[in-house]
């Protein structure tokens, strides 16, 4: 029954039925908006002054870029809710066909056998009557293209039978329309790249994101998201409730459905929701980052580290929390490092105090708006393309476990010759292999150091 319709317009605003001659009738569609690529259910409608039918058909032009789908059961009910009934006072029997017509490319609606087969009811033909008002014929199913623009729908030919009032078995005629708009159909306005709301972001201006999003990373603890357009631009997404399941549930969000206010707008963006986005049916492709806060490589893009605000990140480095904080090396030289904040983790797990991680999911944020100059005496503004940016980055693990620690020969912060690795565990016995429980890792290197850790096995 499904079949995309190329020509102009679909159903629009029209008259149908005059069913006596003083009343303005129409058959319509209320105006509806449509995004590409969404489908909606939209209600086809007769307004009338008359009451009395034998049969009405409709038949749609093509409309290009949209698709007539299901018709579900008529509704045949007047705004009262009530169904058509016949001379005897009975609901009738209407026998309702749709489909779409490849030789005369028109989608037809046909409601007949409203004269109940030509049966008569003290000499009466039953026909059926509405009360007078708004009916509701039928739901239409209706899908746009991916580059659906806005149309019209059209009626090009509608004919509706009547009879009577007085004399059901007097035929009267008939009430023709052709070529009447039955309504039109928008688009939403486009919305704004996801990259121009990072970069040009009003504080409490709402903004549509014209871009489809994966979301990367949830924090249900937070009562958000963490998306990017796979393009390097990344956005928190916050909301309530079943809001906020029904996101977090997607895997992608549809291009120009996802809207919200954007807040803090200079430092950690955020945009809040009140409504669920569209899912989106295709892939986005985004994933968190890696980063290793010992990169010891001068021309690596990750030598300094530098992400990006609200952005998803693989973190590996040493976590001491004495000073809430990842950092580089275990020893003296402490290296980069980057505060942590455990309150978003969605797993219940004590981190081990001076163990490597690798991998640690986290999301960044700021403590402070960049500055274009750094102020003298207060390292804590800094540039993003300054040495010490790494100071103005807190990140929240979202997930973390036991199994992300590093030993031994696994440190990736090695800059030196390891020489031995021994495991002690509480009773103070030694070991090449991990204890079950405890263990105080001792790791040697060339040039007679020594590092000590604690690992939980």
């Amino acid at each position: 029954m499904k079949k995309t319709l190329f020509k102009s317009v679909l159903l629009g605003a029209a008259a149908l039925v005059a069913l006596n001659a003083q009343a303005e009738n129409r058959l319509f569609i209320e105006d509806f908006e449509i995004a590409p690529g969404e489908t909606k259910t939209v209600t086809l409608k007769i307004q009338h002054d008359d009451q009395i039918f034998s049969s009405i058909q409709v038949y749609l032009a093509p409309v290009e870029g949209l698709t007539f789908g299901e018709v579900y059961e008529p509704l045949l009910l007047a705004e009262d809710d009530t169904y058509p009934t016949n001379a005897r006072g009975s609901k009738m029997a209407v026998t309702p066909a749709f489909n779409f017509d490849d030789v005369a490319n028109q989608f037809k609606i046909v409601l007949a056998n409203m004269a109940n087969g030509g049966d008569t009811y003290n000499g009466n033909r039953l026909v059926a009557y509405w009360s007078t008002g708004t009916s509701y014929l039928a739901d239409i199913e209706v899908t746009a293209s991916e580059d659906f623009k806005g149309a019209q729908i059209v009626c090009e030919y509608c004919k509706a039978s009547y009879d009577d009032p007085q004399a059901p078995a007097s035929y009267i005629g008939h009430f023709e329309l052709e070529n009447v708009v039955v309504c039109n159909v928008t688009t939403p306005a486009s919305g704004t790249p996801l990259a121009d709301i990072v970069a040009t972001g009003v504080n409490d201006q709402e903004y549509t994101v014209a871009d489809a999003l994966k979301i990367v990373s949830r924090a249900p603890k937070a009562g958000c998201v963490f998306v990017s357009d796979g393009k390097g631009n990344w956005m928190k997404v916050a909301a309530e409730g079943e809001v906020y399941d029904a996101i977090a549930a997607m895997d992608c969000i549809a291009a120009n459905s996802l809207t919200g206010v954007l807040s803090d707008a200079e430092c950690n963006q955020t945009l809040t929701v009140t409504a669920a986005p569209k899912s989106a049916t295709d892939p986005v492709a985004a994933a968190a980052t890696a980063w290793n806060l010992a990169q010891s490589d001068p021309t690596s893009a990750q030598y300094h580290f530098a992400p990006k605000v609200n952005e998803v990140i693989l973190l590996t480095g040493y976590y001491f929390a004495s000073e809430g904080a990842f950092r580089a090396y275990s020893g003296v030289n402490k290296g980069q490092s980057a505060t942590v904040d455990m309150s978003w983790c969605n797993t219940e797990t004590d981190m081990a105090d001076g163990a490597l991680y690798k991998d640690v999911e986290c999301a960044v944020q700021l403590k402070e708006a960049w500055e274009a100059e750094t102020p003298a005496g207060a390292p804590a503004h800094v540039k993003a393309s300054d040495d010490l940016a790494f100071q103005n980055y807190i990140v929240y693990p979202l997930s973390v476990d036991a199994t992300q620690i590093l030993t031994g020969v696994e440190n990736l912060n090695a800059s030196k010759d390891v020489v031995s690795v021994k495991y002690v565990n509480a009773a103070g016995m030694v070991s090449n292999t991990p204890f079950q429980g405890v263990n105080m890792v001792v790791t040697s290197y060339a040039d007679g150091s020594q590092v000590t850790t604690k690992v939980v096995k």
